[in-house]
């Protein structure tokens, strides 16, 4: 009966660390559950705080490319206006040969020509257009200089020195695209009412 005793006894024992192993078992698995839980739902948050800061940059970029379109329409259309401008004014002055003022205008032109080629031999490019005029001018104002009928404008003239190394161009074409050049912002402010518009 001993020997059943101790049988007994050893089973019990065994029965007990089981059970003692099993319940320590369970409350690992119960730590590991809820350490696994926290870090999935900081993981989760991280996760949630990343597409929110995504979300964000990409809302700021498509307001930064909007903003960017805008500007760009906004400047083809002050471009085309400005265009439209020119082109207007260029057919507005077309027929100024037929203008009285044209010949007073035309000295004025050619008297800036000589003054910027002074102390230069001279060449004169004229329109075949402007040849009697020219000529006119040349004779009342008491300026030798040669003259090329080798150029076709609206108005106005071109002068070289007569190496051909110095320029000075006085047509009504070149004097457009230099205030075009230079009073762009001006031209916006007056169609538009601002750069902003």
């Amino acid at each position: 009966m001993a020997y059943e005793d101790l049988i007994k006894s050893i089973e019990s024992a065994a029965e007990e660390k089981k059970q003692e192993v099993l319940r320590n078992a369970e409350r690992e698995v119960e730590a590991i559950l809820r350490e696994a839980e926290t870090e999935s739902s900081a993981i989760h948050a991280q996760y949630l705080e990343k597409a929110k800061r995504d979300l964000i940059l990409e809302k700021n970029r498509q307001k930064f490319l909007a903003k960017q379109e805008v500007k760009k329409r906004i400047s083809a259309v002050r471009q085309k206006l400005i265009d439209d401008a020119f082109s207007r004014s260029k057919e507005k002055i077309s027929g100024i040969r037929s203008d009285p003022s044209y010949p007073a205008l035309y000295e004025r032109l050619t008297r800036e020509i000589i003054s910027a080629l002074a102390g230069e031999d001279i060449v004169l490019h004229i329109d075949p257009a402007d040849s009697k005029i020219c000529s006119d001018v040349l004779k009342k104002t008491g300026i030798d200089c040669d003259i090329v009928q080798d150029i076709t404008t609206i108005g106005g003239l071109s002068g070289t020195s007569a190496d051909g190394k110095i320029r000075a161009y006085n047509t009504l074409e070149s004097r457009m695209e230099r205030i075009r050049d230079t009073s762009t912002l001006e031209i916006i402010n007056l169609i538009l009412g601002g750069p902003d518009g």
